[in-house]
Order: C-alpha cells, then sequence, then structure tokens
C-alpha cells in the first residue's frame, strides 16, 4: 500500500512539472508572438507614414501646379520643405523626407532636373567634362547603348560584344530607364555609378559612413559621395504646368485668339508665332536670343545692332515680358510627346555648374548670385541677358542645357513607429508635368 502510494506521488510530481514546462512554453510562445504582432504592427505603420509623406507631397506639387501663385521659380520648393509636407505625423508614426546633394542634407525631395540626362544627347557630351578623363570607350558604348542601331562607335560596343559575354545579354538600344542600368554598360563600374550610396537612396546611411567597418567601403567625413548619381539621372521632362495654371498650348496647332489673349501679343505677333512654328527647326529659344531687352543690347552710331538685324530678317520683335509668357505657356511638342527636360538653372548644385564651365568661372559666380539674391529666383531665362558677363554666343549655350521649371521629382520618404522606433523607407520618382501627378517609380526598403 505505502509503494503505491509512492509511485502516485511520482506520478503526480511528473504530471505537475511537465504542466509546469507546458504552461511556461505557451507563455513564452505567447510573449513572442505579441512581440512579433508588435513588430508587424509597428512596421505597418512605419509604411504607412512613410506613404502619407509621399501623399502629401504629391499633394502640394498638384496644388502649386494647378493654382500658381505669381512668378516665383522657387514657391513649389519652399512649399515641400515645409511642416506637414517635408515632415509630419501620423496618428502613431512620422514621416521625414530628406535627400542629400552637393554634400549637404536638405529637407524636401531631390530635383530631378538639378541633374544632367544622360539620355538627351544635347547634353550628354558633357559626360567627357564631368568625368574627365573617362576609361578607353566609355563614353561611346554609353551612346551605342543608347542609340537604336548594332553599328559601334569607333571606340564603342554594341551587341554582339554583349552577346559574347559568360552572363550574356542585349544593350537597351533606347533611353535608359534608371541611373543604375549604366553599370550594364561597357567599361562603367558599380563604384563609378554609385560611389558611397549604395543603395542608391541619395541619403547617407550608417552603413555608407563608418569606413570599413561594413561595406560598402567609404570615408566616414559626415558627407555622402554618392558618384555619377549626384550629377546624373535619366528622368527629366520637358514642358509641364505653365504660370497661369492653364493647360500648355501646343503652338503648331494653336489658335491666334487664344494666344492674343494668353500672352497678352497682338493677333499678328500670334499669326507670325504660329507660322514659325510650323519650321522643324524653330526652338522657342531661339526668341531669347533675337529679343535681347533694348537697355542691354549693343549699339553703333545707327541704332540697336539687333533691332536693324530683326527689321532686315522681318521677324516680329517681342517684349521680354511677351518672350516670357511664351516660354512660360507655349510648346512646340503635344503633351504626350514631350521630350527630355532640360537642367533647371535654379537648383543645379554649384558643384556641376563649375564641373560644365570649367574655363568660365566668373560666369558661373554671376548665374549664383543672380539666382542668390532674387527670392523669387531666375524665372526667366531672359534674365540671363542681365548677367555682365553675357553675350549671344554664351546665351547660345545656355539655352540649349537651361531651363526654370522643373517636373520630375524623387521623394525619399522615411516613415517611423512613434512606438519601437520601427523604419520605413519608401523612394518614389513622380512627374508633375501632368495632373494628376504622375508615380512613374515606386521602391520599398
Amino acid at each position: 500500500m505505502t509503494r503505491t502510494r509512492g509511485l502516485a506521488m511520482v506520478v503526480v510530481i511528473w504530471a505537475i512539472a511537465i504542466a509546469g514546462l507546458l504552461t511556461s512554453s505557451l507563455l513564452v510562445f505567447a510573449s513572442r508572438q505579441s512581440m512579433l504582432g508588435t513588430e508587424v504592427q509597428d512596421r505597418i505603420t512605419a509604411r504607412w507614414s512613410a506613404r502619407a509623406g509621399i501623399e502629401s507631397t504629391i499633394a502640394k506639387m498638384a496644388e502649386i501646379s494647378t493654382y500658381p501663385e505669381g512668378e516665383d521659380a522657387l514657391l513649389l520648393y519652399l512649399e515641400m520643405e515645409t511642416d506637414g509636407v517635408a515632415q509630419g505625423e501620423t496618428a502613431n508614426g512620422e514621416w521625414s523626407i530628406r535627400h542629400s546633394a552637393d554634400g549637404i542634407e536638405w529637407r524636401g525631395p531631390m530635383d530631378e532636373h538639378s541633374k544632367l540626362n544622360v539620355n538627351d544627347e544635347t547634353v550628354r557630351p558633357y559626360l567627357n567634362i564631368l568625368f574627365y578623363p573617362l576609361a578607353f570607350g566609355v563614353y561611346d558604348s554609353i551612346t551605342d547603348w543608347i542609340d537604336e542601331d548594332d553599328e559601334p562607335s569607333s571606340l564603342g560596343v554594341e551587341r554582339d560584344w554583349y552577346l559574347s559575354l559568360d552572363a550574356r545579354y542585349e544593350p537597351r538600344n533606347g533611353p535608359l530607364w534608371h541611373i543604375a542600368e549604366m553599370e550594364l554598360i561597357a567599361g562603367v563600374e558599380p563604384e563609378d555609378v554609385r560611389g558611397e550610396d549604395w543603395n542608391l537612396n541619395y541619403t547617407m546611411d550608417l552603413s555608407e559612413n563608418d569606413g570599413e567597418t561594413t561595406l560598402p567601403m567609404d570615408d566616414p567625413d559626415n558627407v555622402l559621395d554618392a558618384g555619377w548619381s549626384e550629377f546624373l539621372t535619366t528622368r527629366t521632362r520637358e514642358g509641364g504646368p505653365t504660370a497661369s495654371g492653364e493647360p500648355r498650348i501646343w503652338l503648331k496647332a494653336a489658335d491666334p485668339f487664344i494666344l492674343e489673349e494668353r500672352l497678352g501679343i497682338t493677333l499678328e505677333q500670334a499669326q507670325n508665332l504660329i507660322s514659325r512654328a510650323q519650321d522643324d527647326q524653330f526652338q522657342l529659344t531661339d526668341l531669347v536670343l533675337e529679343n535681347r531687352p533694348a537697355d542691354l543690347q549693343p549699339t553703333s552710331r545707327f541704332g540697336s545692332l539687333d533691332n536693324a538685324q530683326d527689321a532686315a530678317s522681318g521677324q516680329t520683335a517681342f517684349t521680354p515680358i511677351e518672350v516670357t509668357n511664351i516660354l512660360n505657356e507655349t510648346s512646340l511638342t503635344p503633351p504626350h510627346r514631350a521630350g527630355w527636360g532640360k537642367i533647371n538653372i535654379n537648383t543645379v548644385p554649384a558643384k556641376l555648374l563649375y564641373e560644365m564651365n570649367p574655363d568660365e568661372e566668373r560666369l558661373v559666380d554671376d548665374i549664383l548670385a543672380m539666382r542668390q539674391n532674387r527670392s523669387e529666383g531666375i524665372t526667366s531665362l531672359m534674365d540671363l541677358w542681365e548677367l555682365p558677363s553675357m553675350d549671344e554666343s554664351v546665351m547660345q549655350r545656355l539655352l540649349g542645357v537651361f531651363t526654370t521649371q522643373s517636373n520630375v521629382f524623387t521623394i525619399i520618404s522615411r516613415g517611423k513607429s512613434k512606438g519601437t522606433g520601427q523604419e520605413v523607407e519608401i523612394i518614389a520618382v513622380v512627374d508633375r508635368s501632368t495632373i494628376p501627378v504622375r508615380i512613374i517609380e515606386y521602391r520599398e526598403d
């Protein structure tokens, strides 16, 4: 009897021990599940906080594009840097929109028009200036990657070369889709394109400022070296919003009476402008060269040289304000066929300006001083005539490269949960040349 009771006691003790073990395991499992659930919830909160930053910026772009306020080339940027747009809060999270440029961290989205579009054959030759000396044949290889034919340039390579590689692929034979695609081009290395910004998020992460501690290899100097991506882009677009908020007028199919009313010009001037637009060689920037302000024109004993030339050529002269209105409100291409956008002279980094004009330091100094001393920025390319170092040849070159407004922006929005500090980064490339604003690239970390 005693032996039976002892055996029962052992069984009870083992049962209690097993029950305790199961209970503790369930508690640990439940605790871990609770923590996992909290992490997932906080990550979702961070994600939607980042998305709130994207949507706030897009809404501000649409507002300024639809309801512009006067002649202010910098209004959009100032509005996108304000609280509630560049940074803000949700119920359980917050967001911050930042980017690095010219060695400085800036609030708000990154202006793609502050860079040189490698797809634009007009400005592509500047690559030889910016990155001199390029590796042997690299410039020609870039051109061959983009052009539509399979005939290699003198120092370039085409389809046959790429198909001869172990990991075979073919060139795009069309515009680059992303700056990272340049790494596929013969002679271009990832380090060239990315520099220290290995994930191409245009912000300096901890791993990109810790020397040799973690990859990528970098210089821990609190300055992001973004390689070629600091100067180059593949996404810019011409046209876009007008100063009046009305749809841009396609000159080749324009109504002269609408031009007369919108631009403040005479009917004769409107008809002349439409007639000239039929010529494929005509560019709107030709008007800037033809209509230099009278008080800035070189003169002779017989009066203004430019006015005499205009009279001889039979062209209808415009005032500086009229030229500005034409540039702001019209286009030579229909909206669905807009070409590559030029570099915004108001946002191009000083470093890039100096690199593009290595022998014209005074000119660059004048441009930088002009845009710094005007709270509204440079609102018209006609303003460049006021520069003391400006002449016809320099103006013609600048007109082929620069503009005064931007359409495409990259928004780097970092959302953060207020609970655990969980962070999610969203990068969206948006185009405001049409309303509604379009998202043309979207990625999350």
